[in-house]
């Protein structure tokens, strides 16, 4: 039985009023009072009728700005009622107004997992340090993607400045928003297993990095393009203690020190327990020191190597990676059963022909970034190392008896954020005749893909900012 309250039913014109101001994005100009925005979304999950608590997770995964009467805490809030949300997914867009999307994570106590794409106001950030301090010692899974870091600490210093006279933290995330002093004591993430940073700055925090996020208790650690986060591995380090990490990605865009692969190799050392690691790494890069270090993941099951060359090169962007030395070595000698790399198909399939004994993987990922897919499949442009076909005749090679006797599928594309070039993937798989595309009804080689997404989606090149870009090619 659905139970509905009389001041369940909100006004189109008081929605309407929430959404007064936002720009359209295709006419950049003043949206009609009487074509608001979200107005038919909102009446039909005000139409669902959800009982009391009866929600346990939210997804606000569109990319655009939070309709205020979604997520605030005013009485006409859709989720006001729904404090047993354990899971919560918001993705916003980074160039929402000030006065739209409130946002208050304080009204869910029973939050375990919370995922935030797009901060992007001051709001924002003291709605994370509020949840923080509410919540902070139950999280168990985070993920903030603040996007552009500078963008982001210039929005905070400004509301900061607007409202207080204290001197600036060296660095306000760590600082003011993750750390937050309740009652003199410390807020620590002690229950966090899983952690996922983008575009955060570890500049000036390292020291109380490594504590805050329970880094010794993590079981998956992903860092994108973030900025100077080597410090704060070499401390993890440097503690002498081991990590529980199961699953560890980098993204390093910036060309590092010269003692970025002893920082990166002294830290896998560290993680026993790794089964999934995914990497991808400015160049130059040390790839036999890398290498060997890897070699001794004794758990080791999936990998993934990308490397960048030239980040203003959007077609070669983490592709064309080079056969690193010794990497035949370490798929022979660790038999991975996934296997990820943007080395082009047809010098890959160079490389693993030679080998005496086959790789025995199951899932095999050649990426090229969705800036070249896209570039293929409008433009008809290809750059010389991915040329039309090039995946067909490595497929014939790899399925065909003398190729590699395990592979169950072959993925080419771009799989990060979540899908977004899915249309132009391809996912193959053996057949009688040769290989074959893979069909709704191959529900085992589904259960496959989806169980290794994380693997296929590792190491994003593009960035958010990107994808709405994308929708106009």
């Amino acid at each position: 039985m659905w139970l509905v309250e009389d001041d369940a039913s909100v006004p189109e014109e008081l929605l309407c009023d929430y959404f007064e101001g936002i720009d359209d994005e295709c006419t950049y100009g003043e949206i009609p009072d009487d074509d608001c925005p979200f107005v038919d979304l909102m009446h039909a999950l005000n139409d669902l009728q959800f009982l009391d608590d009866q929600l346990r997770s939210f997804r606000w995964n569109l990319g655009q700005c939070i309709p205020n009467i979604t997520l605030s805490s005013n009485e006409f809030s859709l989720l006001r009622k729904q404090r047993k949300i354990e899971s919560l997914i918001i993705h916003t867009d980074v160039y929402c107004d000030d006065g739209v999307g409130s946002v208050d994570l304080v009204q869910f106590p029973d939050l375990r997992s919370l995922s935030w794409k797009g901060l992007n106001k001051y709001s924002d950030f003291e709605c994370l340090k509020d949840c923080i301090r509410a919540h902070g010692n139950r999280l168990v899974s985070l993920t903030l993607d603040l996007v552009d870091w500078y963008r982001a600490k210039d929005i905070w210093t400004d509301g900061f400045r607007r409202q207080s006279d204290e001197a600036m933290p060296d660095n306000f995330l760590v600082q003011r928003i993750m750390n937050p002093e309740a009652e003199d004591e410390k807020v620590i993430l002690q229950s966090l297993e899983y952690l996922d940073l983008s575009a955060i700055s570890f500049e000036n925090a390292d020291i109380d990095m490594p504590v805050l996020f329970n880094t010794e208790n993590l079981r998956t650690l992903k860092l994108r393009k973030c900025i100077g986060p080597l410090k704060w591995l070499e401390l993890v380090s440097s503690s002498g203690k081991m990590t529980e990490l199961k699953s560890f990605e980098l993204v390093l865009t910036n060309s590092g020190p010269i003692n970025t692969m002893k920082a990166i190799c002294n830290f896998i050392e560290r993680a026993p327990k790794l089964e999934i690691l995914c990497l991808m790494l400015r160049r130059p890069i040390n790839w036999e020191s890398l290498i060997s270090t890897i070699c001794r993941c004794s758990s080791l099951t999936r990998l993934v190597m990308h490397s960048l060359a030239d980040e203003g090169n959007q077609v070669l962007g983490g592709e064309g990676m080079p056969w690193p030395s010794g990497l035949e070595r370490l798929l022979q000698d660790k038999q991975l059963a996934c296997f990820g790399s943007s080395t082009p198909p047809g010098e890959l399939a160079s490389q693993l022909q030679v080998l005496q004994a086959r790789p025995l993987c199951k899932l095999l990922h050649i990426r090229a970034t969705g800036e070249a897919m896209l570039n293929m499949y409008y433009l008809n442009i290809c750059h010389s190392s991915y040329q039309p076909f090039a995946i067909d005749k490595f497929a014939e090679w790899a399925f065909s008896a003398d190729g590699l006797p395990k592979l169950t599928v072959l993925a080419w594309g771009d799989f990060s954020h979540e899908g977004h070039y899915s249309e132009y993937n391809v996912l193959l798989c053996r057949s009688e005749t040769g290989y074959r595309r893979l069909n709704p009804s191959d529900i085992s080689l589904w259960d496959l893909v989806n169980d290794n997404m994380d693997m296929l989606a590792a190491c994003p090149f593009a960035e958010l900012t990107d994808l709405l870009s994308d929708d106009y090619i």
